[in-house]
């Protein structure tokens, strides 16, 4: 690959991922500003060629989308159509074209809709400059469809999840589980910010087995770039469950995304091998699956969308087990869960459970006597334990709350002591008792251990009415511009070989828009060589365009010899829109 490519995408990673956040904060001025003001970045641009540039011009509007499908399921429409545009443009209204969206995809989703009305859809196809095709038109109805099983939920409820059936832990102010909103409406969503720690959505119900055989089933979008679903099936009282290995018993499927497919296995302690059926490509963010997991006396099946795609010998030695839906990436996750439902036991009472300090301590302190919780009897503290001791096995461990010592047991017998342990402390009804509205808790110990996920479960009764969930994801959904990635080719259009400089003449400067789903409208960019504007390109010639390919020509006469700098700077058409920048580097011959 040209070094000049690599050093672009090298730059542009950096600038999404971190530094552009202080691109995107102070704005893209334009004109001269003053020391303490700073001018909000430009949403409209104007034709610019200095001299000795040429720019690309619009040529004809691309040719209409054809073959466009519906796909109905509850409060959503998944709609597709063919073409070879660099970009599209939905609209969709029950009572008019009254909401929009833009992709790079041949498909899109559309959600928090209601179930049995008739939806108008258009679709048209957006080229580089923002030229718009004839629209390609349909319509279809959201539809509910029945599911058997002991266990349904379908988040969309305005306080989903709901916490008499469901329970949240990660680390400390790492994921929120949330009802949806405006475009996820109708839908959980599970939202993390921290790398690689998963977000858990535990189930109060219990998985259980008939004769062996059972059934969990997950409509969910695909995990993002580097991501992991895991549905976890474990044989004890887990609040997260730990890999590499697994506890004994536990069975898991994982669904993980990366280098251009999707990889499905089951997992388990034993390490029993997954035979793939067919190969899963990889999962289009922002659209909606059907995963099941089948359960047998002599096996597995894992079915994606109703076509079996991997099966395990994997057996369950268990009759009943603690079901958890976890995500996780790089980078933190967000999906949207739409139904989840299994065969299950009796929901226990609910009792509302506090907010839970947990520190460690080589003695606990001496707390405040706290208030006794109404109604409780006893409860269940679950903690995941990180830590670096290299012990064989796990050291007598405890936790102190409300001024009781309470020994911590493994979450199932014969798990391993390592990094991830799982452990239970069962607390008797004179340890709940809160200070402020919070339950203290230590684990004494002089290791150096960190708590990982909490979960408190307690016991008793209650009536009054249960709490609401937070109403906002973390990091909502943010429309950004396509990525960019750009490389330099001599006058006639050819790339110049990997350490070779530049004639002097005149070179070309390619570059590329190109994103996986839905976009920010993209207003136009500039392009400056050595911090001068030689060129300002709108496109925005019958709305925004979404991604595409340019090539300008830069006389480079008047250059000096030796390494120079291009930089392309987006803009959006929306004032939230946050410009971003590519750099492209070159370097001039004697």
């Amino acid at each position: 690959m040209d070094r000049r490519r690599i050093a672009v995408i090298a730059a542009a990673v950096v600038l999404f991922g971190g530094a552009v956040a202080v691109l995107r904060t102070t704005g893209a001025p334009e004109s001269p500003t003053t020391a303490t003001t700073s001018a909000p970045p430009p949403t409209s641009l104007a034709p610019f060629a200095g001299e000795g540039v040429l720019v690309p011009t619009p040529g004809a509007p691309p040719t209409a989308p054809t073959a466009l499908s519906f796909r109905a399921g509850p409060h959503r429409l998944q709609v597709r159509w063919t073409g070879e545009a660099p970009g599209y443009e939905v609209r969709w209204g029950r009572d008019g074209l009254d909401r929009s969206t833009l992709t790079t995809r041949n498909a899109t989703e559309l959600n928090g809709l209601d179930d049995d009305v008739q939806y108008t859809v258009e679709v048209r196809a957006v080229d580089a400059f923002g030229q718009r095709s004839e629209p390609a038109r349909g319509a279809g109805t959201p539809q509910s469809s029945r599911v058997d099983a002991g266990f349904v939920d379908r988040f969309d409820q305005p306080n989903a999840p709901d916490p008499t059936r469901w329970r949240l832990s990660s680390r400390p102010n790492c994921a929120r589980a949330t009802p949806g909103r405006d475009d996820d409406g109708r839908r959980l969503v599970l939202s993390s910010n921290c790398a690689s720690a998963p977000a858990v959505l535990r189930s109060r119900a219990p998985f259980v087995l008939h004769d062996g055989a059972g059934r969990f089933l997950v409509d969910t979008d695909g995990p993002g770039l580097d991501g992991e679903l895991l549905v976890d099936l474990a044989p004890g009282p887990f609040s997260a469950v730990p890999g590499d290995p697994l506890p004994p018993g536990v069975l898991r499927l994982r669904v993980a995304s990366g280098g251009g497919t999707s990889t499905v296995e089951v997992l388990t302690a034993e390490g029993t091998p997954t035979t793939a059926v067919r190969a899963v490509p990889l999962l289009e963010p922002g659209i909606t699956h059907r995963w099941e997991l089948l359960i047998r006396p002599d096996g597995v099946s894992v079915v994606l969308d109703g076509s079996t795609v991997a099966t395990s010998t994997a057996v369950a030695r268990w009759s009943e087990a603690t079901a958890l839906l976890s995500v996780s990436g790089p980078t933190g996750q967000r999906v949207a869960v739409s139904l989840v439902a299994f065969d299950a036991g009796a929901l226990p009472p609910y009792v509302p459970s506090p907010k839970v300090d947990v520190v460690v301590a080589a003695k606990a302190a001496e707390d405040e006597a706290g208030q006794p919780v109404a109604g409780v009897t006893g409860g269940q503290l679950r903690l995941t334990l990180l830590h670096s001791d290299t012990a064989p096995s796990a050291p007598d461990l405890s936790v102190v709350v409300g001024g009781v010592s309470v020994p911590l047991r493994p979450a199932v017998a014969g798990e391993a002591w390592r990094s991830g342990y799982a452990a239970v402390a069962d607390l008797p009804k004179e340890a709940v008792r809160v200070v402020d509205g919070t339950l203290h808790a230590t684990v004494v110990s002089t290791l150096r251990v960190q708590v990982s996920h909490v979960d408190l479960e307690l016991a008793g009764t209650f009536t009054g009415t249960p709490p609401s969930t937070d109403t906002a994801p973390l990091g909502g959904v943010e429309r950004e511009l396509a990525r960019a990635t750009g490389s330099v080719l001599d006058a006639a259009g050819h790339p110049v070989p990997e350490g070779t400089p530049v004639q002097r003449g005149r070179l070309v400067l390619d570059l590329v828009l190109d994103a996986s789903g839905p976009v920010a409208g993209l207003a136009g960019f500039t392009v400056r060589v050595d911090g001068d504007r030689v060129a300002s390109v709108p496109t925005t010639a019958a709305g925004p365009a979404v991604a595409g390919r340019w090539r300008l020509a830069v006389n480079t006469g008047a250059l000096s010899a030796g390494p120079h700098l291009v930089e392309v700077r987006l803009f959006g058409t929306s004032a939230d829109t946050r410009p971003t920048s590519a750099f492209v580097p070159f370097f001039v011959a004697q």
